[in-house]
């Protein structure tokens, strides 16, 4: 495993361009559209499915460059203050993955399967998981002797999370108001088979969060 690691910082004043780019996908699987931006063409996670997709189209946004002065290396012996050290980086690794994807098909022979199985990834249905294609897995494994490649920028404020990041947070509200479910019901159980609107009401903000959409008064 090879490692590499790139920092923007020189000896003397230099300039750090953030070009962004405006990217268009199209995800061929549940025909979403959708536009970001991000600092290169690179692929995306579909909002509504999530899966990885490539940009169609990839433009470089005008005037969006920015150029930031980096402080000047001093000598060991100057004095150097907090300001002067602690600096803003945004810290990255990218590393080869294999994505593997099962389903269960009823056919006559092996090609007959794989068959049924291309045409339902064509199709984009191959994810669908219906009772007469049931999808087994799909998952992500790193790829043997993968190369581990580390990348570390310095910037003048930190970038906004991307998709992937708010769709985890997504994830994870979604989960705890599930839990939170389960958890008000036995409760409710417990105690006659009344339930506290005072429990369920806190989950509103998680639900709201796991949905995307802007948190509410809660009215008493």
């Amino acid at each position: 495993m090879s490692s590499t690691l790139e920092i923007g910082v020189s000896h003397s004043h230099s300039e750090i361009e953030a070009v962004r780019y405006l990217n268009q996908y199209r995800c061929p699987y549940c025909k979403t559209e959708w536009a970001d931006v991000w600092d290169s063409g690179c692929n995306d996670r579909c909002p509504d499915c999530n899966k990885e997709i490539e940009p169609y189209e990839s433009a470089l946004i005008e005037g969006e460059s920015v150029e930031t002065e980096l402080p000047v290396e001093e000598p060991a012996s100057a004095n150097v203050t907090a300001e002067g050290v602690n600096r803003l980086f945004v810290v990255s690794y990218e590393i080869d993955y294999v994505h593997r994807v099962s389903v269960g098909i009823t056919a006559d022979s092996p090609e007959a399967a794989q068959q049924i199985a291309e045409q339902a990834f064509n199709d984009a249905t191959i994810w669908d998981d219906t009772a007469a294609m049931p999808l087994l897995s799909d998952e992500y494994h790193e790829a043997e002797g993968e190369s581990l490649v580390w990348e570390c920028v310095a910037v003048a404020q930190l970038p906004e999370p991307d998709y992937s990041v708010r769709q985890l947070k997504k994830e994870q509200a979604a989960m705890r108001v599930c839990r939170g479910l389960v958890e008000a019901y036995q409760q409710g159980e417990a105690t006659g088979g009344s339930i506290d609107w005072e429990d369920l009401d806190q989950l509103i903000p998680l639900a709201l969060q796991a949905v995307g959409k802007p948190a509410l008064d809660i009215q008493s």
